[in-house]
């Protein structure tokens, strides 16, 4: 079983890293998470805001000391109802 319960924390205030993604433009990217939809999640980088679109690119959010890769894919969802929800473990 994975220890990751970042997929169900809220995501607001978080450091995100992209880590995978089709789009080449996007991998690398990090920044503040400021706004979370259903699709998508815009960051703060460097005082620009940019949107990341979820089913585009694997995340790894940085959560105190440890670091968690979720699939963008997986997490299409309402913030507020991802929070309750069981996701699967990939095999973790």
């Amino acid at each position: 079983m994975s220890d990751n319960n970042s997929q169900n924390l809220p995501w607001l205030g978080r450091q995100l890293t992209v880590v995978e993604s089709t789009d080449s433009s996007l991998l690398g990217r990090s920044g503040l998470v400021v706004d979370e939809t259903m699709r998508t999640v815009a960051i703060d980088e460097v005082g620009s805001e940019n949107r990341i679109t979820l089913a585009k690119a694997a995340i790894k959010f940085l959560l105190d000391d440890e670091e968690f890769v979720i699939d963008g894919g997986q997490m299409e969802i309402r913030p507020e109802d991802r929070i309750n929800r069981r996701f699967k473990n990939n095999g973790e």
